[in-house]
């Protein structure tokens, strides 16, 4: 019997601003797995980032707080 480590993916949040190279990742590995529970921290963060698309949203740019239009 072989013991292995399921590989889950890293999701992180990038400034769309031109020229911009910030990048947000959550602070807890299980907020890191869902990309939902990624953009509320970075929201809550400071982070520019529009609710999914179908509920509200009509960009799909995410800003850093440094080039955030809100």
């Amino acid at each position: 019997m072989s013991t292995y480590e399921k590989q889950m993916p890293i999701h992180r949040v990038r400034c769309d601003a031109t020229g911009c190279n910030a990048e947000f990742e959550a602070r807890y590995k299980f907020d890191r797995r869902y990309p939902e529970l990624t953009r509320q921290e970075a929201s809550r963060a400071g982070w520019d980032v529009p609710p999914p698309r179908g509920k509200g949203s009509r960009s799909k740019e995410d800003f850093c707080p440094e080039h955030r239009r809100r």
